[in-house]
């Protein structure tokens, strides 16, 4: 058998190592700069906001006239008159049950052939005892029948008696059987409520007094003016205001009485929310926006001078302001670096965020990125 001979090593040159060493370290720094590029394309940080609106309001002057000479100047016509209107209220709310003479009607029948006239205050007997006298005097025709108010001669609940016949113990004896009365339905009436009358109740009856001299005066005066004059305010200079019953009486029912001079003005309505959101935009909060206002809350006269043919007014007007994606206060330098949990407790302290949420991708990502462009803001609901 042959011996082997010994295999002989190629000696590598010193050049070709070297060059397999930078082969390699560029293959790494190739791979990490493709993970570092692939990184910065595919990281991403979503932001989710739910506003909450948040309320604006505000007050300021203008003037309705009845020639606008500005672009400020909101077009109207103004009314005066005297009035003076009474009415009657009842009473409401709980009261005291008091004893009051039941009453109800009855007819007087005559089957005899005279008439029979019988005065006022008659008396009439029913079967258990109970008097009753008739209210008005009446003439009682022959052969014929006549009916009347009878009243219980006392006061209580006896008098409340069912339907029943009454005989006339004024009369002689031979005409009680001929002349006599009935009743079809029980008495009623025996007690009755009485309240007492109170501050509020004075005040709520004004108040419906002048609610109704508004409707009907603010009818009488839109006759005839134009469409576009549809706002209206209505004012009462009151120079007297009285009532039949004082506070602290017990009564079923009280009168007020109002002497005032009325005062109506009709506006451009349009014009004036127009001007009323105009000044309302200007007090919204920076970083926020204007997403609803509310007609107008209230206008006030504040200045009448009908002469003049100018009327300044005060005029309320409220609304809400919420924040878009591009409000200053999401700014986003404010969120790079932070992780998830951070931004989160960040946004929910700022005004107008309800709620907010952030979602990063991909899932092993810890913090926002700090490229502007990666995140975005996405506003959930308002």
């Amino acid at each position: 058998m042959p011996k082997l001979r010994p295999r002989l090593r190629v000696p590598v040159p010193p050049s070709v190592r070297l060059y397999r060493k930078i082969a390699a370290v560029f293959l790494a720094l190739t791979v990490a700069m493709l993970t570092v590029v692939l990184y910065l394309a595919t990281v991403k940080a979503t932001i989710r906001i739910e506003t909450a609106d948040v309320p604006v309001s505000t007050e300021f002057f203008a003037r309705i006239v009845s020639e606008p000479q500005g672009p400020e100047d909101i077009a109207g016509r103004f009314f005066e008159e005297n009035v003076e209107r009474a009415r009657t209220f009842e009473v409401k709310g709980e009261g005291t049950e008091i004893p009051a003479k039941a009453h109800g009607i009855v007819t007087i029948q005559n089957d005899s052939l005279t008439e029979q006239q019988l005065v006022a205050t008659t008396r009439l007997l029913s079967p258990e005892g109970v008097l009753f006298r008739i209210t008005s005097g009446v003439i009682v025709p022959a052969k014929g029948t006549v009916s009347v108010e009878a009243r219980a001669d006392k006061e209580g609940k006896e008098g409340e008696i069912e339907a029943t016949a009454f005989t006339i113990p004024g009369l002689p004896q031979a005409r009680q059987k001929e002349i006599y009365a009935k009743s079809a339905e029980k008495m009623v009436g025996g007690t009755e409520i009485k309240r007492r009358v109170t501050e509020d109740d004075l005040a709520a009856a004004g108040d419906i007094l002048q609610t109704e001299l508004s409707d009907e005066l603010k009818a009488k005066w839109q006759t005839g003016l134009p469409e576009s004059l549809s706002g209206f305010v209505f004012s009462l200079d009151v120079a007297e205001k009285k009532s039949d019953t004082a506070p602290g009486t017990e009564a079923g029912s009280f009168a007020v009485t109002y002497i005032a001079k009325a005062k109506g003005m009709f506006y451009d309505d349009a014009k004036l929310k127009a001007v009323s959101e105009a000044e309302l935009q200007e007090h919204v909060p920076d970083g926020q926006i204007l997403v609803a206002s509310e007609a107008l809350s209230d206008v006030k006269i504040n200045d009448w001078n009908v002469s003049t043919g100018i009327v300044k007014v005060t005029v309320s007007v409220s609304g809400f302001a919420s924040i878009e994606a591009t409000s200053k206060l999401l700014d986003k330098d404010k969120l790079i670096g932070l992780k998830a949990a951070e931004a989160e407790a960040y946004l929910k302290e700022l005004p107008a965020v309800k709620n907010a949420t952030v979602d990063l991708f991909p899932f092993f990502v810890r913090r926002i990125p700090r490229l502007k462009d990666h995140i975005e803001v996405v506003i959930e609901s308002r």
